[in-house]
């Protein structure tokens, strides 16, 4: 249980903001950027729903928030600039009826540049745990991990998706999927231009047993 709470917190950033040259606003290519409004301040809050079953049948749920805020840029171990992403997660887990509060919270640095996005889990990373490569066409696949498999996909360009912050249109879709034994995990984000990622959809399954998450745009705030 301890494995599949850290995996819902990390699936709040995943397929959301994920070595190039410039600082954290350098050189971008195209507008692809514009999906990824990264400034200071900037700060999205979600609503969290989920449900989690066992060989197809519900037996718990998942309902909580998460706030994501760019709340500083910091230097890299090896001298380029990033921005620094606070990420706070709270749920509360209901499986057979017994109840259990999660409140987590982490950082990651961000870097954008004219070949992607790229994130690190800490400042002395000399990979990116996650990358977002452009030009974001549809059908464009990546892997940026081997252990475990991790790969990115997008899926389309022109959703349009409906959340409590509105309705917004012309939609990157992307999934990433990674591949730990016996446990597959995806993320589906929809990002919209500047404004960033308006949902994302979390599902873990191990062998039977799945959890699926939405984060959903609430409200957002932009610099």
């Amino acid at each position: 249980m301890k494995k599949l709470l850290t995996l819902m917190t990390v699936a709040v950033i995943m397929a959301a903001f994920s070595c190039g040259d410039g600082g954290p606003s350098g050189p971008t290519s195209g507008d692809d950027h514009e999906f990824y409004p990264l400034s200071v301040g900037n700060t999205w809050y979600y609503d969290r729903n989920g449900s989690i079953s066992l060989n197809d049948v519900q037996i718990g749920t998942v309902s909580g928030e998460a706030t994501i805020e760019i709340s500083d840029t910091a230097t890299h171990s090896e001298g380029f600039e990033v921005y620094v992403q606070d990420v706070q997660v709270s749920d509360t887990v209901t499986v057979y009826g017994q109840s259990t509060y999660m409140d987590s919270t982490f950082t990651e640095y961000l870097r954008l540049t004219d070949s992607g996005l790229y994130g690190y889990r800490h400042l002395t990373d000399t990979d990116s745990s996650f990358t977002v490569p452009f030009p974001l066409q549809a059908g464009n696949i990546w892997t940026f991990q081997q252990e475990p498999p991790t790969t990115g996909e997008i899926l389309s360009v022109s959703e349009s998706v409906t959340v409590p912050a509105g309705t917004f249109t012309e939609c990157v879709e992307m999934q990433l999927i990674w591949i730990d034994s016996a446990m597959t995990v995806s993320n589906t984000a929809d990002l919209a231009r500047n404004v960033g990622e308006v949902r994302n959809e979390f599902v873990n399954t191990v062998g039977t047993y799945v959890t699926s998450i939405t984060n959903s745009l609430v409200d957002y705030t932009l610099y």
